[in-house]
């Protein structure tokens, strides 16, 4: 489960929404801090000059109705937006700000001349100033990060207190077009922000790691960090390397041995014209064959991942049923499969597969050759088994290099030129199958050819 969280939040996706609201927050604690210096001064200015009728009127009731009313009537003063509250003095930090005072005095009302001429005192109480008595409970809540203070004293010595929280005006068209295209352009700025960080800088370092990858040993491969999908292409792009590079080595080997066994042959028909003049063409006839035969295995090699013969439906058992049949000697064929497994596939190619397994199996073993057909879980397996030796475990894997062999020569009686279990791998791999050896417990080798489920139709 922790996995799965940890996968799903490193997404291209989790990762620019998460960067996109840290950026909202963080703009909107820059306002909330910004409400606490002289640049918001207009605000509260404003926000008293918009409440001076409503603090006149609120004046004029609490010390006109009987006592008995009071907190009714603060009650119905009270909003989201303001509130009021009597106490018994002014307490610490309010000042007496005389162009504010102005402004609390300038409504139109009857009774504003009530709060003209009396001590009005202000403070201005930031994020930190607000939030910390509002969590004590000393203030009532109010849905604001910062508050214009105002109070006033009344006619009985007491002090009416005004939290008046600062707000933008809408009403008016230019400022709701203004500010609809201000939080466009931040929205768009802050995506646009997050994305590059989330998306472009990973692809901007795969994209220089991709420039310097080379096909050798010792090259870099390209960094496997950043989002899961980035990473996940990475990973892909280093398969693909390991993969391009195997067979660029792959062909060297081929090369090489294809020159090593040609020079060879040349070497021996140059000593054989040099101890005499003239010889018949039977004594060529083996040298010629064997580099004939060299050359062909070198082609077949080279096309069994890219096969010309366009593909077709096949059943798998019966189709590996009529290659047994069609093999020189005795095969004991077993289909222990309950049903059908029909793939699309190049006939010619896998006749070649199971050919050569066929035949490694009879150029090793003792005279028995079997072939099983067996339904796993997740696919069908066919086993090619026989009765020889067997290979030694840490060859098990190596015999399918090209021109490796389990024993040194490379006569026509032991075998060929060793890429017949190389080109039956390679064909595996086009049609989706896979190749394994094995010893067996009884003796001798079994070929396990492996075709997923997902193949079936």
């Amino acid at each position: 489960m922790l996995r799965r969280i940890a996968a799903f939040s490193n997404s291209i996706v989790v990762r620019v929404v998460a960067l996109v609201l840290a950026a909202g927050c963080i703009s909107m604690l820059a306002l909330a801090m910004l409400m606490q210096t002289p640049v918001a001064g207009r605000v509260f200015n404003r926000a008293i000059q918009d409440n001076s009728n409503s603090m006149a009127e609120l004046v004029w009731l609490i010390e006109s109705a009987p006592v008995e009313i009071e907190t009714f009537v603060l009650a119905a003063y009270n909003t989201s937006s303001r509130i009021a509250e009597v106490k018994d003095g002014f307490g610490p930090h309010l000042r007496a700000n005389a162009y504010k005072k102005g402004l609390a005095g300038s409504g139109t009302s009857d009774v504003v001349a009530r709060i003209r001429l009396r001590d009005i005192r202000f403070r201005t109480l930031g994020i930190l100033d607000w939030g910390r008595p509002l969590i004590e409970g000393e203030l009532p809540p109010l849905n604001a990060t910062t508050v214009q203070q105002v109070a006033v004293r009344l006619q009985d010595g007491r002090v009416l207190h005004f939290w008046l929280a600062p707000r933008v005006s809408f009403e008016e068209r230019p400022n709701l077009i203004a500010s609809i295209v201000v939080l466009f352009v931040v929205s768009a700025l802050l995506i646009g922000f997050a994305s590059w960080i989330v998306i472009m800088r990973p692809i901007r370092q795969l994209e220089r790691d991709a420039q310097q990858v080379g096909l050798a040993e010792t090259s870099l491969a390209v960094s496997e960090g950043g989002p899961r999908e980035l990473r996940r292409l990475s990973m892909a792009l280093n398969r693909m390397r390991a993969r391009l590079a195997g067979l660029i080595h792959e062909r060297e080997q081929i090369i090489v041995a294809i020159a090593h066994d040609i020079s060879t042959g040349l070497t021996r028909l140059r000593l054989r014209m040099d101890e005499k003049p003239t010889f018949s063409p039977e004594e060529l006839e083996d040298d010629l064959v064997q580099m004939e035969h060299l050359v062909s295995e070198m082609l077949a090699y080279s096309r069994a991942e890219s096969p010309l013969i366009e593909p077709e439906l096949v059943e798998l058992g019966a189709f590996v049923e009529r290659v047994a049949s069609a093999a020189p000697g005795f095969i004991a064929f077993r289909n222990e499969t309950k049903q059908a497994f029909t793939m699309v596939g190049n006939t010619v190619a896998l006749r070649r597969l199971f050919d050569n397994l066929i035949e490694n199996a009879r150029r090793y073993g003792r005279g028995f050759i079997g072939i099983r057909l067996v339904c796993k879980a997740d696919g069908l397996e066919i086993a090619v088994e026989d009765d020889g030796d067997g290979i030694p475990a840490d060859a098990l894997e190596r015999v399918f290099e090209p021109f490796y062999r389990g024993e040194a020569s490379r006569s026509r009686l032991t075998g060929g030129t060793g890429l017949g279990l190389g080109i039956a791998r390679a064909i595996a791999r086009t049609h989706g199958a896979t190749i394994t050896l094995a010893n067996r417990n009884e003796g001798g080798l079994v070929a396990r050819v492996f075709f997923p489920a997902d193949l079936a139709t």
